[in-house]
């Protein structure tokens, strides 16, 4: 019986590509964010959206090794595996950032329903002080969190852009 799992997975999934109760989902912001504003920040050294999305990426192919088992794989917190640099140069790149993106959470999807049961969720998570069903959720918190600050970035960037009549029809 995998009743946990299965619920698990309907949460990631309502809030990457379905219809949360808070709003857009991370997929339906991104869709609505162009790339002129994908590869570009508000203030100095502060994070781009495709920097977040990069970063999104770490830490879900981070829950993906560690619900395969793997002892190894581990993040830094402010270490390049938790922040690569990257940038984007064209719409391309752009779209397939986000296609990277959707890859790491399906495996997530794909790792979870390979569990025979719900019996993992409390087995610890190798390195770390809490076990799966911690992990999982944190995944979950982690995207909405980042969410805000995307539509943050958006809504003062488009502003900016509009102003400056590059949005203008």
């Amino acid at each position: 019986m995998k009743e946990r799992t299965e619920k698990l997975i309907q949460k990631l999934s309502e809030t990457f590509e379905g219809d949360p109760w808070f709003g857009q989902s991370l997929m339906r912001k991104l869709e609505n964010v162009p790339y002129i504003i994908g590869y570009k920040t508000c203030i100095p050294k502060s994070h781009s959206v495709a920097e977040i999305v990069a970063h999104l990426i770490c830490w879900k192919n981070f829950v993906y090794e560690k619900l395969k088992n793997n002892e190894d794989f581990d993040i830094t917190i402010d270490s390049e595996m938790d922040w690569p640099e990257i940038k984007i140069h064209s719409k391309k790149e752009w779209e397939e950032l986000k296609r990277d993106l959707v890859s790491a959470q399906f495996r997530i999807y794909e790792a979870l329903r390979e569990k025979p049961d719900d019996s993992y969720l409390t087995a610890n998570v190798s390195g770390r002080e809490y076990d799966m069903e911690y992990l999982i959720l944190g995944i979950l918190q982690h995207d909405i969190y980042h969410l805000g600050q995307i539509g943050l970035i958006e809504s003062q960037l488009n502003k900016t852009e509009s102003d400056s009549g590059v949005f203008k029809a």
